[in-house]
């Protein structure tokens, strides 16, 4: 038995255009807000990579001044000058990194340059995180990028 009421929603299946256009609004807002902040947070993770290996550089320089002090600190500039000093440095592709010691003999500081390649953005030009480690300033260590495609604010534990 079918009613007024049924007879006049017969046949009405599905949504209204205004109905999808409601949805494509939300979902448009919902992606502008989303798209930079993922963006954000893969700037960061690829940052995060330069400074976990800055600091195992750090580590390792400090346990080559413990273990030769006669030498000081060393310089490295190549993936084969880390191996050497136990640093396998071979899965490493946003960053390439670099070690000059001075004040020597024997070097009593060094600095350690992380500098983007074009894994990290197509155009790495000046685009670099170093870490200064000089024990007769304060502070001993001091954090500094290129503060344009690099901020300060990027760095983990600088702000």
């Amino acid at each position: 038995m079918r009613t007024k009421e049924m007879e006049r929603y017969r046949g009405e299946e599905g949504f209204t255009l205004v109905e999808m256009m409601v949805v494509i609004i939300i979902v448009g807002i919902l992606a502008a807000v989303a798209v930079p902040l993922y963006t954000g947070y893969v700037e960061k993770s690829k940052i995060t990579e330069a400074t976990s290996i800055i600091g195992a550089i750090i580590t390792s320089e400090k346990l080559e001044m413990q273990r030769l002090p006669s030498q000081g600190f060393y310089s490295a500039a190549s993936k084969d000058d880390f191996k050497a000093k136990g640093l396998d440095l071979s899965d490493t592709k946003y960053f390439t990194y670099s070690v000059e010691a001075s004040g020597g003999p024997p070097n009593t500081k060094f600095e350690v340059t992380a500098t983007a390649t074009t894994e990290y953005r197509s155009d790495p030009a000046n685009c670099w995180i170093k870490y200064t480690y000089d024990p007769s300033t304060t502070p001993v260590g001091k954090w500094s990028s290129d503060g344009t495609c690099i901020t300060a604010d990027m760095i983990p534990g600088t702000q």
